[in-house]
């Protein structure tokens, strides 16, 4: 008798903690939850915020307009707009919903000529075409085929040349800002043309003089 009261007893204290361990996990954090854009909550996404998320990577420099490693509300893509565009990855890019060159290789011999380029492209319009459109520019031996070390040296080329348009852009949109010419910018200047900036302005002064060189307007990039 003395023995099923202990093991009654046994039985009920086990239920009981049992019972208290799996309610735990309800207050305890939850595993697995997606990280968010602005992971510091300081109102912008930087550079490093924006790596986690590789179609936004893949976008930064696009987005960023004012050229200052940061997006804030005004440059961020809308829901829906850039972050998620057919299977190949963000939308545009290099040639429109292609993103991986090799799915047009139907015939799996290693290259991409014109017809499976345009077959491909069938009923996607202009942005489809994109790489049509550049196929001869992308041939480089002129052989009537594109192979990935064409394709990568051309993707390198543009990489150049939108970094070159995004310096000048930036260059323009300074000189634009400099009234007196003194190259730097005082905090007059950025609140009457830079004025998205001036909330930042006194984050930005690195060196604390009052003025935002061309160096503190453009961080170096990673």
């Amino acid at each position: 008798m003395k023995h099923r009261t202990l093991f009654t007893a046994l039985a009920i204290a086990l239920m009981a903690a049992a019972g208290a361990s799996a309610a735990e996990p309800a207050n305890a954090p939850q595993r697995g939850t997606k990280p968010t854009l602005d992971a510091n909550g300081d109102g912008v996404i930087d550079r490093a915020e924006a790596a986690r998320f590789p179609r936004l990577a893949a976008r930064f420099d696009q987005l960023d307009r004012n050229g200052d490693d940061r997006l804030d509300a005004s440059e961020r893509p809308r829901h829906g707009h850039g972050m998620r565009h057919g299977r190949g990855g963000h939308r545009g890019g290099h040639f429109g919903h292609f993103q991986d060159p090799a799915r047009l290789d139907t015939d799996n011999d290693g290259r991409l000529s014109k017809a499976e380029v345009e077959a491909a492209g069938q009923g996607r319009g202009k942005r489809g075409n994109r790489m049509l459109e550049q196929f001869d520019a992308i041939d480089a031996n002129r052989d009537g085929y594109l192979v990935r070390s064409e394709i990568r040296a051309w993707h390198a080329q543009q990489m150049k040349q939108r970094k070159a348009a995004m310096e000048k852009r930036f260059e323009e949109r300074f000189a634009a800002a400099d009234l007196n010419g003194d190259g730097k910018l005082s905090r007059v200047e950025v609140d009457e043309k830079m004025p998205r900036l001036s909330p930042r302005f006194a984050w930005m002064d690195d060196n604390r003089d009052g003025f935002l060189s061309r160096d503190e307007l453009r961080p170096a990039r990673r």
